[in-house]
């Protein structure tokens, strides 16, 4: 048993809705935060519709805006994209007890900025493993149960991170890792294969049917690994691949082929994780903090990032309008 807690789910898209949807079916005291008027609106009239494998379900919690959050809570869950999370950090901070964690439900290194606010200790990091999507505003989708690894980016066991794994325990099934940061580092590298097959319509599986864009593929990968690395990141497997079978100082052929066993054996799961569409005008990702977090890395450590430098300026002109998708990108990357 855990006491009775209140939680504020700063975001309430198909990651922080159906985990705070999970946790409010169980019980917990759920408020949701979000900046779309139509989603919290819907909350708001109809409640959160919620569509898991064991069995759809709808809870009536308050909903509101950022700028409406009111009263105390003893945990805060940021589960907005990386690019929001100082605003999202600012409308919640000023509502926790002097004791609340902060959990960041996050793809990115979001970590350290919530530590900046509350501390190391109270400041817990989740690499979040779950398929799911919004169907309509108040309506949310996954097509698994999900699991998710949480823990302290100095991989210390406190009393706070027992009390947030009980938690989300309750909602989701919930590990523990001494090695979160290396998790959230491998994660980062399956994110950033998303804006890789955002540059033109089609799965990543197609993108990559072509032998020059599997090698550019892999060279990313690569690029990736050999920053992490020399930031001394200990890179963790996913269920995908391992990040290290494509560190450059490997020979490219082996590259090749851990690639074309982590696809063989993985397509299926790409195809789901990774409908990829192109990026069109006005849309705004959080390239900045995912392939951007890299190229800033790789500065600070000395090791050159041409193809994520030069991805997230391709991302940033489809973002404005002065790039047309399509395959003929990647040619242009390859030659970064």
């Amino acid at each position: 048993m855990i006491p009775a807690m209140r939680i504020v789910v700063v975001g309430a898209g198909p990651i922080g809705g159906i985990v705070g949807g999970r946790l409010a079916r169980a019980g917990h005291d759920v408020t949701f935060a979000d900046v779309d008027v139509s989603h919290i609106a819907a909350i708001r009239e109809s409640g959160l519709h919620v569509d898991v494998p064991d069995g759809s379900f709808t809870v009536s919690v308050p909903a509101v805006l950022p700028g409406e959050v009111r009263g105390e809570f003893d945990v805060g869950i940021i589960a907005v994209r990386s690019n929001y999370t100082r605003e999202a950090l600012a409308s919640t901070v000023p509502h926790l007890r002097g004791d609340a964690v902060l959990v960041s439900l996050q793809n990115g290194i979001n970590p350290p900025l919530l530590e900046a606010c509350v501390g190391p200790e109270r400041t817990v990091g989740a690499v979040v493993r779950m398929r799911s999507f919004r169907v309509a505003a108040g309506h949310l989708r996954t097509a698994l149960r999900g699991r998710l690894f949480i823990g302290h980016l100095s991989g210390k066991r406190t009393p706070q991170l027992e009390t947030v794994h009980a938690l989300l325990n309750t909602a989701v099934p919930t590990e523990i890792s001494e090695k979160i940061y290396g998790m959230l580092w491998s994660k980062l590298t399956f994110s950033c294969l998303g804006m890789f097959g955002s540059l033109a319509e089609g799965s990543l599986d197609a993108i990559c049917s072509h032998a020059d864009n599997r090698r550019l593929c892999v060279e990313f990968l690569g690029e990736m690994t050999a920053v992490g690395t020399a930031a001394g990141v200990c890179f963790e497997p996913l269920a995908e691949y391992h990040p290290m079978a494509f560190h450059p100082r490997r020979p490219l052929a082996e590259r090749l082929r851990a690639f074309h066993e982590a696809t063989e054996r993985n397509w299926a799961s790409y195809r789901q994780d990774s409908r990829t569409h192109a990026l069109g005008p006005g849309e705004i990702t959080h390239v900045d903090y995912t392939v951007g977090h890299l190229v800033t890395e790789g500065a600070r450590v000395g090791v050159p990032t041409p193809l994520c430098l030069t991805l997230a300026r391709m991302i940033h002109e489809l973002e404005d309008g002065k790039r047309s998708p399509g395959l003929k990108n990647y040619a242009e990357l390859a030659g970064a």
